[in-house]
């Protein structure tokens, strides 16, 4: 399954899909860390993690996981 990381007010997929979780979450953090608001990482299926879960999984603070996903 793909992964697509989006953000801001009128969210956008940016660059290219990630084949992996953990490659989109790198990418998320990376915005998170810049300032971005509104991150977020939709998997293919439709469903997406973002907010706090998001940002306690760039602190290594969260297990990441699919099970994150809404």
């Amino acid at each position: 399954m793909a992964f697509f990381v989006t953000f801001g007010a009128v969210p956008a997929a940016i660059g290219q899909d990630h084949p992996t979780l953990e490659s989109a979450l790198e990418e998320a953090c990376r915005l998170i860390n810049e300032g971005e608001k509104d991150v977020a990482i939709q998997s293919g299926d439709g469903r997406s993690i973002s907010g706090d879960v998001l940002i306690r999984c760039c602190g290594g603070e969260e297990p990441l996981g699919e099970h994150l996903f809404k």
